[in-house]
């Protein structure tokens, strides 16, 4: 995806030209056809975007080389964007992570002047937003200081300025929240692989959580993403309602509503390879009486989370640290072996063993956890099932007896 600055709204978005440029259609600008107004404000500075579309047609100038010499790009009094990288190329890693930003802890408000609204991100987590204006300034240009830091006790936010707001409104075709609008994703995010790998990384930076017990076994990556559905709800809602607590028929209105976000990022996940698992978690209520329902993504498993880390950066440091810690360890293998050697002691000489004669050997506390790595184990083809688990005589189940596969 491409923009153009004669995309933008042409009467409240002004440019500067370099200097050379601006000295060069100057000399084909004869005062007896030209107005004098463009003329005073080419020679002094700022021109509207309208009426360098104007002076384009009627002097033959290309607006594309007009673009190429742009300085500067903006309101009448706004900070505005210097050296603006026009065309901006939205295709690229930089582009789908500020974007996934600003729709995830960011926001394009309705509220404003004209109700043309403001644009941000808001994040406590510094190496976030220091992120988030790396990517501004490397896809669209300008300088540091023209991206206001505003700092109170309740917020941490970067609030960019109104050629900004103009170009991400481009973007997106809407304001407002996204739990109510439903936005789905640009579709410039689907246009290549590093496109989508920086969509994931970002929403996982802001929306996710990196859950990593390694004494409980448990290292999953998850994010959720919430949907008003208010008019829905005939009833009051006061509290958090898992989706099984509801009856059959509001889970099932709940179970069918579509949010565009999920079902594109679902989307990403299958175009990338990587496994995943949908929940929908049920309903809540918002500080102003609305109710909305909300759906988690899970990625668990070893050669998955490894496959993703091979794939994506996770922009905010203290999660990509844990991730890190995650495929490190996984990456070195040294539980695994060991289980693998376990087995195959088991069952050594044809011995058949169980999932019980594995917790014992490695003093798990859970005999689920011994379940998972036979059912891999068997998965691979190192070993082979016997005799399914059954019902012994009283209430207890016996487990599955397994035996190393031949020549293995």
């Amino acid at each position: 995806m491409i923009i153009h600055f004669w995309e933008l709204p042409k009467t409240r978005n002004y440019i500067i030209l370099k200097d050379r440029f601006k000295q060069d259609i100057l000399k084909k600008i004869k005062n007896k056809d030209s107005s004098n107004e463009i003329v005073n404000k080419l020679k002094t500075g700022k021109v509207s975007i309208q009426k360098i579309k104007i002076l384009s047609k009627k002097k033959n100038i290309s607006l594309s080389l007009i673009e190429q010499n742009i300085l500067w790009i903006g309101g009448n009094n706004s900070k505005g964007l210097s050296n603006p990288k026009f065309p901006i190329n939205l295709s690229t890693r930089n582009a789908s992570r500020f974007i996934a930003a600003i729709i995830n802890d960011g926001t394009l408000t309705k509220e404003g002047k004209n109700s043309r609204g403001r644009l941000m991100y808001d994040n406590f987590d510094e190496s976030l937003r220091s992120s988030v204006l790396k990517d501004c300034l490397i896809v669209f240009g300008g300088k540091r200081e023209e991206i206001a830091f505003r700092n109170t006790k309740k917020k941490k936010y970067l609030e960019f300025s109104s050629v900004l707001r103009d170009i991400v409104y481009l973007i997106l075709k809407n304001k407002g929240p996204k739990c109510e609008t439903n936005l789905p994703l640009p579709d410039f995010v689907f246009e290549n692989k590093e496109s989508m790998c920086g969509w994931i990384e970002q929403t996982i930076a802001d929306e996710g959580e990196v859950k990593y017990y390694p004494d409980k076994y448990r290292r999953s990556i998850i994010w959720r993403r919430s949907l008003d559905i208010t008019p829905l709800i005939r009833f009051r809602v006061t509290k958090d309602i898992p989706l099984r607590r509801l009856s059959k028929k509001i889970q099932n209105k709940v179970q069918n509503q579509r949010c565009n976000l999920i079902s594109n990022e679902e989307k990403i996940l299958r175009l990338l390879g990587i496994g995943y698992t949908l929940y929908n978690l049920g309903i809540y209520p918002t500080a102003k009486n609305k109710v909305r329902t909300r759906w988690q993504i899970s990625i668990t498993k070893r050669r998955n989370l490894l496959k993703l880390r091979d794939l994506i950066k996770i922009p905010s440091e203290s999660k990509d640290r844990k991730f890190n810690l995650i495929t490190k360890e996984y990456a070195r293998y040294k539980e695994p072996l060991a289980i693998r050697s376990a087995v195959i002691n088991l069952g050594k000489g044809g011995k058949p063993f169980t999932s019980l004669d594995l917790k014992k050997m490695m003093d798990y506390k859970e005999t689920n956890t011994s379940i998972k790595w036979l059912k891999l184990f068997e998965k691979e083809g190192l070993i082979k099932k016997i005799k399914e688990s059954s019902y012994g005589g009283g209430s207890y189940r016996k487990p599955a007896e397994y035996e190393i596969t031949p020549n293995r």
